[in-house]
């Protein structure tokens, strides 16, 4: 929409004014994408009950990473009602075009932007649209580590891993 597009190209004007103080100045950006629950004390559009046994809406939300000293930067917001699934694909890749969008040109694709994610991302049919070629996201996708899957993990060489960076950029 045209005010999509109006906020990517203010958003990127101001990430120039901000030089130091931006959420790219260390040349990668961080996007991280989270389901939420928003409690409806009244019947809403869309409103449903929840997985946590509340009555409202659960959206993904996208937010760049502005580091230690700062908060997020909402990015994108994908409303959907209270009994969504957490793990859905096509929300999760919906979420993440519409966070792309919103950042300047360079960071549309490429392994400069992260897109890091909890286990609600963690489905294979989102996790090969990050990886698809051409597209060449850096991504992060937490799950639960069971000791057979620890156990494989172990065996992956230690050349095949990328370092995970803490917002202070020291390499965890």
């Amino acid at each position: 929409t045209a005010i999509r597009a109006a906020r990517s190209e203010v958003r990127e004007r101001v990430w120039e004014l901000a030089g130091e103080q931006a959420p790219d100045a260390g040349g990668q950006v961080t996007v991280d994408l989270d389901g939420v629950l928003v409690v409806a004390h009244s019947d809403k559009q869309d409103a449903a009950p929840t997985w946590k046994k509340t009555y409202g809406h659960h959206p993904i939300m996208g937010f760049v990473d502005h580091g230690p000293g700062g908060t997020g930067e909402p990015v994108a917001a994908l409303l959907r009602p209270g009994n969504a699934g957490s793990n859905t694909a096509a929300d999760h890749i919906t979420a993440t075009r519409l966070a792309l969008a919103q950042l300047p040109g360079k960071y549309r694709r490429g392994r400069r932007t992260l897109i890091r994610t909890d286990s609600a991302g963690g489905t294979h049919e989102f996790v090969a649209w990050l990886a698809r070629r051409g597209r060449w996201l850096s991504y992060s996708v937490g799950m639960v580590i069971t000791e057979a899957v620890h156990q494989h993990v172990l065996k992956i060489p230690a050349s095949a891993w990328t370092p995970a960076v803490e917002t202070s950029s020291e390499v965890r």
